[in-house]
């Protein structure tokens, strides 16, 4: 694969050395992202990795499952029980909502998989 050009917005940010380049504005700010909290989540992929197979959970999942995960593990946590990361897997299952939510709306995903409750007034 070869890219024959660098995208461009259009803006640009000038730094006290003269450089220049693309501002980061809309890009999402990866160096806030903690450290901290990404090793915990890359620990606890990797026990994933080992009960169910890489990636599993990309092949899709009820929401609703992962909702329900979600709250079990702030419960747990809240309870006291550290026999496991249950903030890490928490923050997990809301990644993967995340993540299911985006595969559905790319089409690469069924719809279906998105069965939580709607309780708005239509």
């Amino acid at each position: 694969m070869e890219f024959n050009e660098v995208k461009d917005s259009g803006k640009r940010q000038e730094f006290d050395t003269g450089s220049r380049r693309d501002t980061r504005e809309g890009k999402g700010r990866y160096d806030l992202v903690s450290p901290i909290v990404m090793q915990r989540d890359a620990k606890h992929l990797e026990n994933g990795a080992v009960k169910y197979g890489d990636r599993n959970w990309e092949k899709g999942q009820p929401m609703s499952r992962y909702f329900d995960s979600t709250i079990r593990h702030l419960y747990k946590h809240l309870e006291g029980h550290r026999d496991e990361d249950h903030l890490a897997a928490a923050r997990w299952n809301i990644a993967a909502m995340i993540h299911t939510e985006e595969m559905i709306e790319r089409g690469k995903l069924p719809k279906e998989l998105n069965d939580l409750p709607n309780y708005l007034k239509e």
